[in-house]
């Protein structure tokens, strides 16, 4: 089992399976994508914090603003 959650506790898994099921919906013209987007930024705010991948948090980081930008300006 600890092949499977590795060295992030499963974290890394809740940010992929967040980003994937973001680019699903987002493509179903769901506004709510962006949320979950948002959840899977910050975890992967803490995989990339847990392995010192600086660039990464930065990224993501910016990414949660462009989000809540994209949630804020979606056309109902």
């Amino acid at each position: 089992m600890e092949q499977i959650f590795g060295n992030y506790y499963g974290i890394d898994w809740i940010a992929m399976t967040g980003s994937l099921i973001f680019l699903f919906l987002v493509g179903s013209k769901k506004r709510y994508a962006f949320i979950i987007y948002i959840v899977a930024n910050i975890a992967w705010i803490i995989v990339n914090y847990m392995a010192q991948i600086w660039p990464g948090v930065i990224a993501c980081i910016i990414l949660i603003g462009l989000n809540i930008r994209a949630y804020i300006k979606w056309e109902k």
